[in-house]
């Protein structure tokens, strides 16, 4: 039995959502996000002309810091308050941004963010070069914690996020794709990471292994919960807020939850046309068509309780943490997180 599946079955109790100004929820970790901010870009200057001038280039497209937030609002929660929550915020922004950078390569993208992708500006062996260096830079900033079990898990944490991609390439194109497969991809993939940022913290204030496992329980379901609502915006999103096409995961051959609730079903001509998009031959009406069938099948729906379903396991860990400014923002994340329009 996984971690998850064990402590889940421990009997929690989902709590209601907490309304909490989204101002609210960063106001505290502002100046530390800054921080974060501050030398994510400082640890992207090199000597090496290329590194310097690709740094800057991901530095300007940076996006919204969940990450690092989610970090220092745990290191909040656990009442840490030594010098290494905002290093290892931005140890923890550098592995996303690696993740982007190498996922546009193995996807062939050609934007990220609405802006050309580095691959597309600088071409493949280097944004392959240049995301392994963010690696290398997030371990060396690592070490400064001083901490062999921070080492450890973010070496866990990698390795499962790198089985997540070699995943989704050898799913790539199936639209047989069982339920469970998919979940364990997005677990791999997005929820491992969500759930290490608030682990680390556990780790950074020395808390108990209870309180450690509920810590990474509660970022790994906002997680699964984060990554479905990614899955549902691809075809319920405006492209121009997100920068893409409807349906560009189906057109890159990934099949997500909303199109595999709709073939589990066997709703009329949803293959066929799920099939045509998968091929890259769609035809012109294909996509409003697919959206239709995925709201009338309730597909839509099913995906949204099942987001949400996470978003209730991660505030019922929250229950044993005391009450405060921390626990009450990070009870507001997971609404925050499911009506973002991007």
């Amino acid at each position: 039995m996984s971690r998850t599946a064990s402590f889940l079955s421990a009997g929690e109790r989902a709590l209601p959502a907490r309304t909490v100004a989204p101002g609210d929820i960063v106001a505290s970790v502002a100046p530390r996000l800054a921080q974060v901010e501050r030398m994510f870009r400082e640890n992207l200057t090199s000597p090496v002309t290329i590194v310097g001038e690709i740094g800057e280039f991901v530095a300007q497209g940076s996006g919204k810091r969940v990450r690092p937030t989610l970090h220092l609002l745990a290191c909040d929660l656990c009442g840490y308050s030594g010098p290494h929550d905002v290093t290892l915020a931005t140890v923890l922004e550098f592995i996303h941004s690696a993740t982007l950078i190498h996922d546009d390569v193995i996807d062939d993208a050609a934007t990220r963010r609405g802006r050309p992708s580095v691959n597309r500006r600088w071409g493949n062996t280097i944004t392959v070069l240049f995301g392994d260096y963010l690696y290398a830079k997030a371990m060396e900033l690592a070490l400064q914690a001083g901490s062999l079990r921070v080492m450890d898990r973010l070496a866990w944490i990698t390795l499962r996020m790198t089985e997540g991609e070699m995943l989704q390439t050898r799913y790539a194109g199936r639209l047989d794709l069982p339920m469970a497969d998919y979940l364990g991809l997005i677990e791999r993939k997005t929820a491992v990471l969500f759930g290490g940022c608030c682990e680390l913290a556990g780790l950074l204030a020395e808390v108990d292994e209870v309180a450690e496992e509920r810590l990474r329980q509660y970022g790994l379901q906002m997680g699964m919960a984060f990554q479905i609502v990614d899955d549902l915006l691809d075809f319920t999103g405006d492209p121009e807020i997100l920068g893409k096409p409807t349906a560009s995961d189906l057109r890159e051959g990934k099949v997500t939850l909303p199109v595999i609730d709709l073939l589990e079903g066997n709703a009329a001509g949803g293959r066929e046309i799920v099939e045509r998009i998968a091929r890259g031959d769609g035809r012109p009406g294909d996509g409003p068509e697919l959206i239709a069938l995925l709201h009338g099948s309730g597909a839509i729906e099913r995906a949204e309780k099942r987001a949400r379903s996470h978003a209730d396991l991660a505030l019922a860990v929250l229950d044993s943490f005391p009450d405060g400014p921390a626990r009450r923002a990070l009870q507001g994340v997971p609404e925050l997180l499911i009506s973002r329009s991007r």
